[in-house]
């Protein structure tokens, strides 16, 4: 069978270079621009070029880039130049509104982009970066053992003792209560991950550890289906770290839209 292009057959004929923006239909902030890239295609997508800097807000109407080129280019241009930018600046977005939503001593990660396809980990990573997220549970080294990992490694006392023997920063390991808190922290840990999405969970091993007189010399957090209604209580049960998940990835799209002015 053969496919037609039907896009091609009705504007391969117009002559001319053309012109098009692509436009904001709602207020937003600029994210992944880096990665906007006509050059990348295996199709000519004209040239592009960058009004607006990462990071910018901008408001319903304001042009974000110029696409010039013939009329097919700016028919392919149309399929590829609105998606980084629509799908970062949703993301952007949304993560803005959680850091606002935080109260103040609570630091705000997002280690959940491990879910996301290859692909698009870029994207979200921009978006991440202009909203002053981290990717990970806490900058620079650190040895992050999850749930599966204390399972094969026999227990959370044996997991944590084999983290800090690599030598690469703080043992960071997720917990299901008290028991394996303190099993953690007699360890040798220096973060414990409270993952259970439960607050009094949190809390627990928050009044657990502060009894025992070692919640000092480790930071608590906590993570599981968090939202922005979560966090002033997650900061009021001992949190110091949150990791948000779903409600940063599940952002809806900015919308966006490419619009030919010549």
């Amino acid at each position: 069978m053969v496919i037609r292009r039907i896009t091609l057959e009705l504007v391969g004929s117009v002559p001319g270079q053309h012109r098009a923006l692509v436009v904001a239909t709602e207020p937003g902030v600029v994210a992944g621009s880096s990665l906007v890239n006509a050059t990348e295609l295996t199709e000519s997508a004209g040239e592009w070029r960058l009004l607006r800097s990462e990071g910018e807000r901008v408001e319903a109407g304001d042009a974000l880039v110029e696409v010039t080129g013939g009329a097919w280019e700016i028919a392919v241009a149309g399929d590829h130049v609105l998606g980084v930018l629509g799908v970062a600046g949703g993301l952007a977005r949304r993560a803005i509104e959680l850091c606002d939503a935080a109260p103040i001593g609570l630091d705000i990660a997002c280690g959940a982009w491990k879910k996301w396809p290859a692909a698009m980990k870029p994207v979200l990573r921009a978006a991440l970066d202009v909203a002053g997220v981290t990717h990970r549970l806490v900058e620079g080294e650190f040895v992050y053992i999850d749930k599966n990992i204390v399972r094969l490694l026999g227990g959370v006392a044996p997991a944590v003792q084999r983290g800090v023997a690599l030598g690469h920063g703080p043992a960071a390991v997720q917990v299901d209560g008290v028991i394996e808190a303190r099993a953690a922290v007699a360890a040798g840990c220096g973060i414990v991950m409270v993952d259970t999405g439960s607050l009094a969970d949190l809390a627990a091993v928050h009044d657990a550890l502060t009894a025992d007189g070692v919640r000092g010399s480790v930071r608590l957090a906590f993570g599981g289906g968090v939202t922005a209604t979560t966090l002033p209580g997650a900061r009021d049960a001992g949190a110091d770290i949150v990791d948000i998940g779903r409600s940063i990835l599940d952002a809806p799209l900015w919308d966006l839209r490419l619009e030919v002015v010549e």
